[in-house]
């Protein structure tokens, strides 16, 4: 029991840094795309918005919504069609990083399925609101290990 133990421990905590680094390249990535894309067009506040980009990048479904309205409503004040262009773009790449970056990143790491990572989200945040949102997929990929490790059976013996 010592040796499951052990592994559940040691499995939770490589899980959650999968995730979370996951999370973290996937967010330079559309923060990257993002700099680009806003230095061509000449959007100014940068060291503002782009922050906000990649903070909100981490809240499951919400968070990349949420964000990418805030700097829309910051650019308005520069001008109302950079402002349009911001939120075309970061919502083009919102797009692209939930069907291609998280599958390709975070699917992966953690073998869980879409399906049961936004079932886990909805339920998760009914409970705890923003902080259940927040952990809902690598506590999800916690609960799995420990049912893998503990209620399995071992094809080793």
């Amino acid at each position: 029991m010592k040796e499951k133990i052990s592994a559940f421990i040691k499995q939770s905590f490589v899980l959650t840094g999968k995730y979370f680094l996951g999370k973290t390249i996937t967010s330079l990535v559309i923060v990257a795309i993002c700099l680009l894309s806003f230095l061509l067009l000449d959007i100014k506040l940068l060291g503002l918005i782009l922050p906000i980009i990649f903070l909100t990048n981490f809240i499951p479904i919400i968070g990349p919504w949420s964000g990418t309205i805030l700097c829309g409503l910051i650019v308005v004040f520069q001008s109302p069609l950079l402002a349009l262009y911001t939120v075309l773009i970061t919502l083009a790449l919102q797009l692209i990083e939930q069907f291609i970056l998280l599958p390709l990143f975070i699917g992966k790491a953690i073998d869980l399925k879409p399906l049961l990572i936004i079932i886990v989200i909805i339920i998760s945040s009914i409970f705890f609101g923003f902080w259940g949102v927040l952990f809902a997929i690598p506590l999800a990929a916690i609960i799995k290990a420990g049912y893998q490790i503990f209620f399995t059976k071992d094809k080793s013996t």
